[in-house]
């Protein structure tokens, strides 16, 4: 999930310098040559107007300090921060190149979630010299495991992405996922983890596609209501079919907005307040019918259904 607290800046080499009050490039000048008024801003540690810069140093892919980040800056207002991800510093030269890039900006902060504790040691010393603050989001998790299991840990950035058996699991649920949208692969539906079902517009392939990567083999059928079910759903054991439902009232917004953004097409009866009304009531019959456990998707991001799916399911098959 997305914080709107953060602008994302993106993931990028270091860029020529430019002077935060001019404007102008910084050619050929030494680094930390900028105007008087942004020296002075940096040495301070004030932030120019606007978001305030947030560096985010990985000597991996980057994807854990981005998580953490989006997660925590949920809760600032919009535009508060903007958040600039350097990964893959496998070196100390990599770390000092990013860092130095990281002080040309007035206020900037500092955080990382690096493996390797030579490379935090840089991080933390070289960020106390120039007086930027600094914040290591994984290394006291790391040291409180440590401590209550009695067992070192091996600073091996390589095991969070290790090729194994698990990671192929995930490929290969991710195929299935793909191949069992939307009511196709209908023959092979027993062989999912779990199946989706529901109206038009609940969201099934996101959350499909969002379960699959945590290493679920799903599928999802689309229901509608002038359409008898398919017979491989109807027939499949309660606990592997789990039903979405969702507000009348906030489906037909959903599908108005697609058909007129997406499709540009002209309100039809699949946008019909009184139509969707109608979906809705029959899907939940058949819901109750069949057993099938509902789950209310109003206003719900699909990391939220995903994890109520989970709650419903437990674990994945083989994967640790």
């Amino acid at each position: 999930m997305k914080s709107d607290a953060i602008v994302q800046m993106g993931d990028r080499r270091p860029a020529p310098t430019r002077c935060q009050r001019r404007g102008n490039a910084a050619e050929s000048r030494p680094a930390c040559r900028r105007c008087d008024s942004c020296s002075k801003r940096a040495r301070a540690g004030v932030a120019a107007p606007g978001p305030r810069p947030v560096y985010a140093l990985s000597d991996s892919t980057g994807n854990l300090a981005r998580h953490m980040l989006c997660t925590f800056l949920t809760q600032f207002p919009a535009g508060t921060f903007a958040v600039e991800v350097r990964a893959f510093l496998h070196t100390p030269a990599a770390v000092e190149e990013a860092l130095a890039e990281a002080a040309l900006n007035p206020g900037v902060v500092v955080v990382h979630a690096l493996v390797s504790a030579e490379l935090k040691g840089i991080v933390e010393r070289r960020c106390a010299e120039i007086g930027v603050p600094c914040c290591d989001l994984t290394g006291r998790f790391i040291a409180f495991l440590s401590a209550v299991s009695g067992t070192a840990p091996t600073y091996d950035r390589g095991l969070l992405h290790n090729v194994a058996e698990a990671y192929h699991r995930r490929v290969e649920a991710l195929e299935f996922t793909l191949a069992h949208d939307d009511g196709l692969g209908l023959d092979t539906l027993a062989d999912a983890d779990v199946v989706l079902t529901g109206v038009s517009r609940t969201s099934k392939t996101p959350t499909s596609i969002y379960l699959a990567q945590q290493g679920y083999r799903v599928a999802n059928v689309s229901l509608a209501m002038a359409v008898d079910p398919p017979a491989q759903l109807l027939a499949l054991p309660k606990g592997k079919v789990v039903a979405v439902a969702i507000n009348p009232r906030r489906l037909t917004e959903i599908r108005a907005r697609r058909q007129q953004a997406a499709w540009r097409m002209e309100r039809t009866g699949y946008s019909d307040p009184k139509q969707v009304a109608g979906e809705v009531i029959w899907s939940r019959r058949l819901f109750d019918r069949q057993g099938w456990p509902v789950l209310d998707i109003t206003d719900q991001a699909i990391e939220e259904t995903a994890a109520c799916v989970v709650e419903l399911v437990g674990p994945p098959p083989q994967v640790s």
